[in-house]
């Protein structure tokens, strides 16, 4: 009869190190957590042979085996005896950055998560396009830095929907327009505080899907003219519009003018949906709601609301647009 060790023995009677590594962890994690240990032997001894056949190279050992060089740092350092504790203190590389008080540096940390949050609303739109394209998953895990672990959790059983989006397109420029108009719309029938307060979402998103996404959709189309139909240049000249005056507006993000329009809607779609999850403003305790005005809480919970609603319809707008490369119809009437 197979027990757990003679099956553990067979796994390390095959000679490749990579499909003896692979075999050990999936019987490992197959197995019940007391005969788990056998699979995880072999699979440690399996790991550490790999690295010496690729030179002591761990970044190379993970791409074969389908894992992140951190992922398999953290394995080796858990299961192996062979790797040196950390020294009780690092050797610092640079000064560390220097701020006024504790409050700033904490406000630079919520900027840098943020940050990191931008990047990672970019992370599976990326990914599944790249899928989508051909591109061999072992490829795309190596290229990215990301484990085949997240391709396979990401990926949807079927089919992998692209986006119909063309790169500059007269899509993109009439979703622009719509949401222009809706938040026109919004804000000259607003008559209270959470009215106002929708308006202003749709106003902010008007602006920066112009920028970011759209810069030509709100431009009036000046009259051409034809110089065969003007006797000199300086007829031509005063004939001609005046030149639009110079505005100070805001420079698109750094993903829009990289990746372009549909990359930035694909990570605003995501920003505008955690947006939407925020839980609008209440007390902070009965005490707190006992000190203000009634009517004046009752305002302020009707504007949250109001507020969770307009990030929630723009990001169901968004996702259509993306999703059906048009408009969305209550959008569209809007507009006309």
């Amino acid at each position: 009869m197979d027990t757990p060790l003679t099956m553990a023995a067979r796994v390390a009677a095959e000679p490749d190190p990579a499909r003896r590594f692979t075999l050990a962890r999936a019987a490992a994690d197959a197995a019940a957590a007391t005969a788990a240990a056998p699979y995880e032997s072999v699979a440690t001894e399996a790991m550490e042979q790999l690295i010496a056949d690729h030179g002591d190279n761990v970044a190379a050992a993970a791409r074969e085996v389908g894992l992140t060089p951190q992922a398999l740092h953290k394995r080796r350092a858990k299961e192996s005896g062979t790797v040196r504790p950390r020294p009780d203190a690092a050797t610092q590389v640079q000064p560390a950055l220097s701020f006024d008080s504790p409050e700033a540096a904490r406000d630079a940390l919520l900027d840098w998560a943020l940050r990191l949050q931008d990047i990672l609303d970019q992370r599976d739109a990326l990914l599944l396009g790249a899928l989508a394209a051909g591109v061999d998953p072992v490829a795309i895990a190596e290229d990215s830095g990301e484990g085949l672990d997240t391709l396979r959790r990401i990926r949807p059983a079927g089919n992998i929907a692209v986006s119909p989006l063309d790169v500059y397109g007269e899509q993109i420029e009439e979703f622009a327009r719509a949401v222009h108009a809706k938040a026109k719309a919004l804000g000259d029938s607003a008559g209270n505080k959470a009215e106002r307060s929708a308006a202003t979402v749709w106003r902010f998103a008007a602006k920066e899907i112009v920028t970011n996404a759209a810069p030509y959709a709100l431009m009036d189309d000046a009259p051409s003219l034809d110089r065969s139909d003007y006797a000199t240049d300086e007829e031509y000249v005063d004939a001609s519009p005046p030149a639009p005056e110079e505005k100070d507006e805001p420079e698109p993000s750094e993903l829009a003018t990289v990746s372009g329009p549909d990359a930035w809607l694909a990570a605003t779609f995501l920003s505008y949906r955690r947006q939407a999850a925020i839980e609008p403003w209440a007390p902070v305790d009965a005490e707190h709601e006992a000190e203000m005005e009634l009517e004046d809480a009752a305002s302020l919970r009707a504007s949250g609301e109001a507020v969770r609603q307009a990030f929630s319809d723009l990001a169901d707008a968004i996702l259509h647009l993306r999703t059906t490369g048009q408009v969305p119809p209550a959008l569209a009437t809007e507009a006309s």
